[in-house]
């Protein structure tokens, strides 16, 4: 453990290789240690937290949580710190010295009696557990390098009813429309390349795993999305229901963008219609996830606990809780968004304030908010055309 240094992330001490903060790409040799995902492992603790508040344990399992690719346990051990209603983690990795430096991690934040590590396959680990439903994990999290598709029914499998998956996918070329090919083939649909990929990329993950869920009697509800430049992720709750699962198809559809003049609609049925605005030929993304991607109660009561008063008033926290809060407004029933710079771009003009493009919108009778999928876009009920005769009127 020579090239290791022990640092803090949230409450937690890890054991980390050097070269991984130092490097601009962090190195798979000798372990894989990814300090720019902090922010992606800040946020899932607080959903963690938060779900398990609201968590419905009528069988009095234990809780538990499976870090399938957990690599030297920043996130497992951050969940045995910092996540006290989880009873036991589980730690699994390929590379066995990732997992004798969690082993030590563990010992330096005196929870290794809560730990019970792994060297292991991810879909081998998944299943390794007894297959009834009651020794099932609680919460399931799958935080590959790429593509999270080959592990994605393994992880369905080792959930429990009423339990909670997260998913990330760093396959950002695939997900935002350069590799359509790919795209279809991993998750049941095509991509966009333009200003809104990443909520298509983030709504493409939740309906290929969606629909894999519905075939094994699994109906998966949206709680969180986050979408960063490397990563899209997302948290789903799995229930057991084969007439939920049914209904899988209610929120699966089509986005629909014209590359010339702008516009966008999207549909529960795929055709190719012309756009209507100057009849160029429709691009179109899908099948996708077209449902709502957050639980505002859920949301609305971790922002409550957690940042009521002066809570945490430090800089990355402000920024968390911001994410939150505009998460909760967000008209997440609507499947892209438009930015400040493309409708300046439209109008020829330089960019107007996004607050105020808002209230225009709004005042004209449109609905409209904020998204967290980029700090200048916006999404609204009304077409480009009518965003770009608000604004020159």
């Amino acid at each position: 453990m020579d090239n290791f240094i022990q640092i803090t992330e949230g409450r937690t001490k890890l054991l980390v290789p050097r070269y991984s903060l130092e490097e601009k790409v962090p190195p798979h040799s000798p372990a894989f240690f990814n300090h720019l995902a902090r922010l992606n492992r800040d946020l899932s603790i607080y959903i963690y937290n938060i779900f398990l508040d609201e968590y419905n344990n009528n069988k009095n399992n234990q809780i538990t949580f499976a870090d399938a690719f957990g690599g030297i346990g920043p996130r497992g051990l951050r969940v045995a710190v910092e996540v006290p209603k989880v009873s036991k983690i589980y730690i699994n990795d390929i590379n066995e010295l990732a997992i004798t430096a969690a082993k030590e991690s563990a010992q330096l934040n005196n929870v290794n009696e809560k730990c019970i590590f792994s060297v292991n396959e991810v879909c081998k680990f998944l299943i390794s557990r007894p297959t009834e439903r009651n020794k099932r994990f609680t919460i399931v999290d799958l935080d590959p390098f790429g593509s999270p598709s080959p592990f994605t029914e393994c992880v369905l499998r080792s959930v429990e009813d009423g339990g909670l998956i997260s998913i990330t996918a760093t396959d950002t070329a695939v997900l935002s429309g350069i590799y359509q090919n790919v795209c279809r083939r991993k998750y049941f649909g095509l991509s966009i390349n333009n200003i809104y990929s990443n909520e298509v990329a983030s709504r493409l993950i939740i309906s290929s795993t969606a629909l894999i869920a519905a075939r094994l009697g699994i109906s998966l509800s949206p709680i969180f999305v986050h979408a960063n430049r490397h990563y899209f992720r997302v948290f789903l709750k799995a229930s057991v229901s084969n007439s939920m699962a049914n209904k899988v198809f209610e929120n699966i559809g089509y986005i629909k963008h014209c590359f010339k003049c702008g516009e966008r609609n999207f549909s529960s049925i795929y055709s190719k219609d012309l756009c209507p605005i100057c009849s160029s030929k429709f691009q179109i993304a899908g099948q996708l996830w077209i449902g709502k991607l957050f639980d505002k109660s859920i949301l609305l009561n971790l922002i409550k606990k957690y940042f009521s008063n002066d809570f945490n008033n430090d800089k990355k926290n402000h920024q968390i809780k911001q994410i939150f809060e505009i998460s909760v407004e967000e008209l997440d029933d609507i499947p892209y968004y438009f930015s400040v710079d493309e409708i300046g771009s439209m109008l020829k003009t330089s960019p107007t304030k996004l607050s105020r493009i808002i209230e225009k919108i709004i005042y004209s009778g449109y609905r409209a908010s904020r998204t967290i999928f980029r700090p200048t876009g916006l999404k609204t009920t009304a077409s480009m055309s009518n965003i770009l005769y608000i604004l020159k009127n």
